[in-house]
């Protein structure tokens, strides 16, 4: 009886892992096609075709007459959800989306130089929200969550139209702009 279960626990193991090593196969041509296609016949010598990388942060699709694609609406869902998203965007490069995730008052802040200085300051520097100690309110008609980012200032994330943005660089380093 003990080994009919043991046989049945490394049946189950073996399936698990088989599972997981052909979701991350997949994960990895989904990401990079041009390393694992294969070559269409009567096309060979001929090179790959080659495509850009996923965005960092999902996108909404629009139609080519609109302006470019902004960020989907879960990737600022909730203020964590938001800080995250600007964690990804920040690593990635990704100014023009970082910008996005900011009130509308705030994106002009979100210069080249400032957005340097906030990928730098976050690659030296642990964030870590208080998540714990924020503050919840409303302004202006819609909901506000205040929390500490580095532990000093608070930072506020505004709802607005079913996205949480944030109201100030938190990113910088004090005495910037």
């Amino acid at each position: 009886m003990r080994a009919a279960r043991l046989v049945a626990i490394v049946l189950v193991c073996a399936a698990v892992v088989a599972f997981l090593w052909l979701r991350r196969s997949a994960i990895e041509a989904e990401r990079n096609p041009a390393a694992t296609s294969e070559r269409q016949p009567g096309t060979a010598g001929a090179p790959a075709a080659t495509t850009s990388p996923a965005p960092a942060v999902p996108v909404t699709p629009r139609a080519a007459a609109n302006p470019p694609a902004g960020l989907d609406r879960a990737a600022l869902a909730s203020p964590r959800t938001t800080v995250q998203t600007q964690l990804r965007l920040l690593e990635a490069g990704e100014q023009d989306l970082f910008r996005q995730t900011f009130l509308p008052s705030v994106q002009p802040q979100v210069t080249a130089e400032a957005f340097a200085a906030c990928r730098k300051r976050v690659r030296q520097a642990p964030v870590r929200p208080d998540w714990e100690m924020a503050e919840a309110s409303a302004a202006g008609g819609h909901r506000v969550v205040r929390v500490s980012m580095f532990g000093k200032s608070m930072t506020g994330f505004h709802e607005v139209d079913g996205r949480w943005l944030a109201d100030a660089l938190w990113c910088l380093p004090v005495g910037l702009p």
